[in-house]
């Protein structure tokens, strides 16, 4: 009998803790809390703190993880024996790091991002460069195939920079910045050692500008690098003309075949008028003259060229240019309007000097 009313007083008793204490006797999981760690890892993940603040990211998403476990653990137990305090607890933590991970990631995404703007910006810089001073170099076959892969590559990685892909600009712009230095690498290689000749050019002007003042003749000065042919007469400048060269322009001419214009002062040997030559019109130079033929007969002996080499001839300054790009054999090109201007000016033994340029080499 006190049995059954001990029982009676007791689940009375649990009846009023019930009513006055709910959450004493059913104690009730932390949704909020959890709802807040879902929301909050979820913005952190739409700022990529995944990729900018991982770290982070991974502990706030093993708390929740961690919160998830607890509860799943406490709803296995007797009612008035659970308790979600640890769940409470890692859901807390969960938001306060993913709440610290979107934050890190937007400050370090904006940092990333300014730095690659930056190194855009600096190779389009280095194309523009490369485009303004280096446009016209001959390059190998591989050269020319790694300009028109980091062109592409270039409009690639714009694209990407436009539309926020950061995974492909990670993957790429290394490779851009590579392609582009190795490219900027052999062109101002290739000009450096280009321009070694630069005192004689400049001697070889000098002189046949003062000669031409003095003697009230004619001379022809052809600017390999500008593309530019100036006719002096009296010791002063009195046409420009644009030109063509030599397919393989760079350098002096070693042999025959390579496709190079020569440097050196020559003289006109024969004028050839319309039906003498296959390029409308020609005035045919002295090539080899004495020094090319010294220059090339020390070249075998040391091995720079073959020894069945030849040294090649037919070097003229003819019509049927303004193609737009180098194309000769060697030769100099002139539009057919120019070049009856000049052929107008010229006589056999007009002097012309051919450098590889009148300015030194550009500052970079």
């Amino acid at each position: 009998m006190k049995f059954k009313w001990l029982a009676i007083i007791l689940f009375t008793m649990l009846i009023i803790l019930a009513l006055l204490f709910p959450s004493f006797i059913f104690p009730q999981p932390p949704l909020a809390e959890l709802a807040e760690a879902r929301e909050k890892l979820s913005e952190a993940e739409k700022s990529q703190a995944s990729e900018y603040a991982p770290d982070l990211y991974k502990k706030a998403t093993i708390l929740y993880d961690s919160a998830m476990v607890a509860w799943a653990k406490e709803n296995d137990r007797f009612f008035f024996m659970k308790d979600f305090s640890h769940t409470k607890t890692h859901a807390s933590k969960a938001s306060e790091l993913a709440i610290l991970a979107k934050s890190t990631a937007q400050s370090l995404s904006k940092k990333t991002w300014s730095n690659y703007a930056k190194r855009l910006d600096l190779i389009d810089e280095q194309f523009e460069r490369f485009d303004l001073k280096y446009k016209n170099i001959p390059l190998s076959q591989s050269l020319v195939k790694l300009l028109a892969q980091t062109r592409l590559l270039y409009h690639e990685v714009s694209v990407a920079h436009e539309n926020g892909n950061s995974a492909l600009l990670k993957e790429k712009l290394a490779t851009l910045e590579k392609n582009i230095t190795q490219l900027i690498g052999f062109a101002e290689t290739t000009m450096a050692d280009f321009f070694k000749d630069y005192p004689l050019w400049k001697q070889w002007v000098a002189i046949g500008i003062e000669n031409s003042r003095k003697t009230n003749e004619t001379v022809f000065i052809i600017d390999k690098m500008e593309r530019l042919c100036y006719v002096y007469s009296k010791g002063k400048l009195t046409h420009t003309f644009n030109m063509e060269l030599g397919a393989n322009w760079v350098g002096d001419k070693m042999l025959s075949g390579d496709k190079t214009t020569p440097e050196g002062v020559y003289k006109v040997v024969k004028k050839k008028g319309n039906g003498q030559t296959k390029y409308y019109k020609a005035l045919l130079l002295n090539y080899p003259n004495a020094d090319d033929q010294k220059r090339f007969k020390e070249n075998k002996a040391k091995g720079i060229i073959p020894k069945n080499a030849t040294i090649g001839n037919l070097i003229e300054i003819h019509g049927d240019g303004g193609k737009g790009l180098d194309w000769t054999d060697g030769c100099v090109a002139l539009n057919n309007n120019d070049m009856d201007k000049l052929f107008g000016l010229a006589s056999e033994n007009t002097q012309v000097i051919i450098v590889g340029s009148l300015k030194p080499l550009p500052v970079k």
